[in-house]
């Protein structure tokens, strides 16, 4: 039995991938700073890299819940269609 229903997952999931998306985006920011070599920026990088291995993991986790509902028949978005417009670049 499920502890989280796939309603719920179809809202935490955007969050998370978000999360994700800002986590990158900041480590990348990090990376292109003159002071990246650092001790601080050095610190930050291992930090935002080991909370995105764990975000990743934890999103990977959320997936397979979430088809595993959708194949059972849960009428809702696919999981493609929750986290599209989070990874799509704006102009």
């Amino acid at each position: 039995m499920r502890s989280i229903s796939e309603r719920d997952l179809a809202v935490l999931i955007p969050l998370l991938a978000r999360k994700i998306l800002e986590l990158k985006q900041e480590l990348s920011e990090i990376e292109t700073r003159h002071d990246a070599r650092a001790d601080g920026a050095i610190k930050d990088r291992m930090q935002i890299q080991e909370m995105l291995a764990q975000y990743d993991g934890i999103l990977e986790t959320l997936r397979a819940e979430y088809e595993q509902g959708l194949a059972e028949g849960v009428n809702l978005p696919g999981y493609d269609d929750l986290t599209r417009h989070i990874f799509v670049k704006d102009d």
